[in-house]
């Protein structure tokens, strides 16, 4: 499964997949990528960022927080804006293996693509 942004959307999607064993499966992983870091006024709605958490990159503490919560989920993070710049990344082999992509963006411009 790809979920691509982990902000306040994307924590609650995150958190759902966890608690519903997304992921959790010997063949499943689920891929998450945000190149953002974690600044002071996200904690008020991304509930999965303590202060500590600040200058930290987003997908990284999302991936952890969700392995505190259910330690069978096996994902993976990832810092890619995704569009043309890394569709070498994002290709159609990385595609052709997924069950599922998730659109937790906060910009227009970000969706159309």
């Amino acid at each position: 499964y790809f979920l691509v942004g982990a902000g306040a959307i994307g924590c609650e999607l995150l958190k759902n997949f966890a608690m519903i064993g997304l992921g959790c499966a010997e063949d499943g992983e689920i891929v998450v990528t945000d190149m953002d870091t974690i600044e002071k006024s996200n904690l008020n709605r991304q509930f999965l960022f303590r202060p500590w958490d600040v200058t930290k990159l987003k997908s990284d503490t999302v991936a952890a927080a969700v392995r505190q919560m259910n330690p069978h989920i096996r994902v993976t993070s990832h810092q890619n804006r995704v569009g043309p710049d890394t569709e070498r990344i994002y290709d159609d082999d990385f595609f052709q293996n997924l069950d599922g992509v998730t659109n937790a963006l906060d910009n227009v411009d970000a969706r159309m693509y």
